[in-house]
């Protein structure tokens, strides 16, 4: 008997209120009624029986009626009536939540509503079903049957004979109890249901979920909101969730096994290929061509790739089409400058250099033969490969990019589409690693800036102002004028630029608020940028702008917020993708303030490689300076790491990707033997972080590793009290709350009374 159900229907009882019990099949609603009421009397009747009128209904009692959701239209002003009966109480029993002709009494009279949540046996009622057997389990096999049966009457009746046939919960039983009930419906539920609504779900079966457009394409037809509400009210197998709908997953396979019988292959193929447009109308690539492959349309499928391989790879979707790229026929490919651009751009993001050359060398090979429109193609796709090449670092680009009027203006060639940033919050470390070009930035800035900028066309406005204040920030200069270049620089972005040019302005603003302690306003910028972006459509910005978030709130001392970026963020060990390297410094982060060093250490290591073999010299340093954190607190080696870093940034005159680290660098810095200007720079900013994050990047202590009086002694210290006034306040020994301070500061990692209160407030410890 489910408790939550039974408590219900008693209580509807005893106040004389109509019950609606609803549940989808298998969930016991018949059986539970019948045994509520045991031997007591009442009057059932079958809604999908039509034999029963009027004349057939008692003058008082109980009435139940069963399967509302077969009830035809003729008899629906006689449930109306029965329900304006007060000598009736009344207990309707459906597969579907209340009907729209029943709603106005639903809201008048008002209903005891029975979910199926309340139908729902846990692992006790499971227990005391199997005991009434006399069926035999174990623990682990009662939890694996509770979880697995979700609470259905009839998964666990079919488990229970398994059982008793000797059978143990798990995986196999699962499957075949699965399969049993996929057979069930589709033999028996099925064919109650009318036609045109099985005929709609077997052909919006080809998706795991669907929303209404993308139901009128698969089944092209105008009806999908009326089947849908039909289906509603046919049974609870049916979810939404922001628009778009699910059907229970053993429902939709008996919805594919009886489509694959009735249906055809045609007609199948037709449904999935309409799902495949539709996917790749809407940005769904990787759905678009799973679709595709399982329909046989492989012409879609190479014009899809020949399109995507045309964006660049900031806005594409290479490695998530990569498998289809890789199993192209080489000889098919070859017939493309485009695919054949893509596969070298693809195979160098997958840090493969020799694979990247061979297909520029065939790109190249195919340019000298072609005529015309297809010769100024490859041409136009080997420039943009010179430019944009992971693998060939940014030593060349500069030459590159001045014989570009040559190519693009005279000779009519027309350059792809480029990104700087590659989503990116930064120019500087974006696409390509541009850190050389910071020792010339304000000369480079006024000589090459405008052509560059002509090249790229919108992806080049903004960029000279950007890059120039990124390279100043960088290097601790004038604060006003970098802020002057980053707000102009964006304005141009808003005039026909791009907003990936956008985020690295509002990604140095961002820092600069960090760096002035002022986190309040970092997320009013980032807030605002996010909305434009949404509403803008550029989704792959998305990920990027949530791992800055997550800085922000390490920040802040919000590890709630930091734990859950992680549980989304990309997974390093599955599978190391380079265009996730800011989310992956992101994961350091992450890991440094939990503790996990290890972890932070092994990312670090692929992050390195990956520096080394692509010349990303910011991400090398930048990886250097964590590497060393992370030995320092392994208690290994540290020194030589660091100081290569140091003089590596020292070089730049780089400043500002070290002091952030704030307190988690410090302690490095000062065992550092060094002196000079900047490094002096470095070391004040350093201290000033600290000061304002006092807890950044630091391993998180536990409001258990404090007792209550040290608790209350922090929080009297952060009234402005003195150990002496503490010592009067709490009746204790001004010595002994001395004692407490000194450990406090010791848990705390902190010298003074400021930074104690500071940290103990992001920790949310006062």
């Amino acid at each position: 008997m489910p408790g939550s159900a039974y408590r219900k229907l008693r209580a509807a009882k005893s106040l004389g209120q109509i019950a609606y019990i609803y549940g989808a099949t298998g969930y016991g609603k018949t059986a539970f009624v019948q045994k509520y009421f045991g031997k007591r009397r009442y009057a059932y009747f079958d809604c999908g029986d039509r034999r029963w009128g009027r004349d057939d209904l008692p003058c008082s009692g109980t009435v139940v009626l069963d399967g509302l959701h077969r009830l035809d239209e003729t008899r629906q002003e006689l449930v109306r009536e029965l329900i304006n009966r007060p000598d009736i109480w009344l207990i309707f029993i459906s597969r579907s939540p209340v009907p729209a002709w029943l709603m106005p009494e639903y809201v008048n009279v008002g209903f005891m509503m029975i979910h199926e949540s309340d139908l729902h046996l846990g692992k006790r009622e499971i227990a005391g079903y199997l005991d009434g057997m006399g069926i035999a389990y174990t623990a682990k096999g009662l939890e694996c049957l509770t979880e697995s049966s979700e609470g259905n009457a009839y998964i666990i009746r079919h488990a229970a004979l398994k059982m008793a046939e000797g059978m143990e919960p798990g995986p196999q039983m699962q499957k075949e109890i699965h399969d049993a009930f996929a057979r069930y419906l589709r033999d028996y539920v099925m064919v109650d249901w009318d036609s045109d609504l099985l005929e709609f779900l077997m052909e919006i079966s080809v998706v795991d979920e669907f929303t209404l457009p993308l139901a009128e394409l698969i089944t092209a037809s105008k009806t999908a909101s009326i089947m849908v509400q039909k289906a509603a009210e046919t049974g609870n197998f049916l979810f939404q969730n922001g628009g778009a709908y699910r059907l229970r997953h053993v429902l939709l396979d008996a919805l594919r096994e009886r489509a694959a019988l009735t249906l055809g292959e045609e007609q199948l193929r037709n449904c999935q290929k309409n799902a495949g447009v539709w996917y790749e109308m809407n940005g769904q690539i990787s759905q678009a061509l799973e679709m595709y492959e399982r329909c046989g349309a492989y012409a879609q499928i190479r014009e899809l790739l020949v399109r995507n391989a045309r964006v660049n790879p900031g806005a594409g979707h290479y490695y998530e089409l990569r498998q289809y790229y890789l199993n192209m026929d080489e000889a098919e490919a070859a017939k493309s400058p485009v695919l054949m651009a893509g596969l070298s751009m693809l195979h160098s993001m997958l840090m493969d250099p020799e694979k990247s050359e061979y297909w520029y060398r065939k790109l190249s090979e195919f340019a000298k033969s072609a005529q015309g429109g297809a010769k100024r193609e490859a041409r136009s796709r080997l420039y943009y490969l010179d430019i944009g090449l992971p693998h060939r670092g940014s030593q060349d680009v500069l030459k590159i990019m001045l014989k570009a009027p040559a190519m693009l203006f005279d000779q009519g060639i027309h350059l792809p589409e480029f990104s700087v940033t590659s989503n990116v919050p930064s120019t500087m470390n974006g696409g390509k690693d541009f850190c050389k070009w910071s020792r010339s930035d304000r000369a480079l800035a006024r000589t090459v800036g405008p052509l560059v900028e002509r090249v790229l066309g919108r992806y080049g406005n903004g960029l000279t102002k950007i890059a120039l204040g990124e390279s100043l920030f960088e290097k601790g200069e004038d604060s006003f004028e970098v802020l002057s270049l980053l707000s102009r620089g964006q304005m141009e972005t808003e005039c026909g630029g791009t907003p990936e040019i956008a985020f690295s302005a509002v990604g140095q603003r961002v820092r600069m608020m960090i760096l002035q302690g002022d986190l309040a306003n970092a997320e009013a910028i980032l807030n605002s940028f996010q909305s434009a972006v949404e509403e803008q459509r550029v989704f792959q910005l998305l990920p990027n702008i949530k791992a800055m978030r997550c800085r922000l709130a390490l920040y802040a001392g919000d590890m709630d917020a930091a734990q859950e970026w992680l549980e989304h963020a990309p997974d390093e060990d599955k599978e190391f993708i380079t265009m996730e390297r800011y989310r992956y410094l992101t994961k350091v982060r992450c890991y440094l303030a939990l503790g996990e060093n290890l972890k932070a250490l092994a990312l670090l290591e692929k992050l390195g490689e990956y520096a080394e073999r692509c010349y990303r010299t910011y991400i090398r340093m930048e990886a250097g300076v964590l590497g060393a954190i992370v030995r320092q607190r392994l208690g290994t080696e540290w020194e030589p790491m660091l100081t290569a870093a140091l003089d590596e940034a020292g070089s730049y005159r780089f400043v500002r990707f070290i002091s952030e680290l704030g307190p988690a660098v410090l302690p490095l810095l000062k065992a550092q033997s060094r002196d000079g200007p900047w490094f002096r720079q470095v070391l004040d900013e350093t201290r000033q972080m600290a000061r304002r994050y006092p807890r950044y990047l630091l391993p998180g202590v536990a409001r258990e590793d404090f007792s209550p009086t040290a608790l209350e002694i922090l929080r009297l210290q952060s009234e402005g009290f003195t150990a002496t006034q503490i010592a009067g306040r709490l009746g204790m020994k001004p010595d002994t709350v001395r004692y407490h301070i000194k450990e406090n500061y010791r848990k705390l990692e902190v010298g003074g009374r400021a930074e104690a209160i500071a940290a103990a407030r992001g920790l949310g410890l006062i």
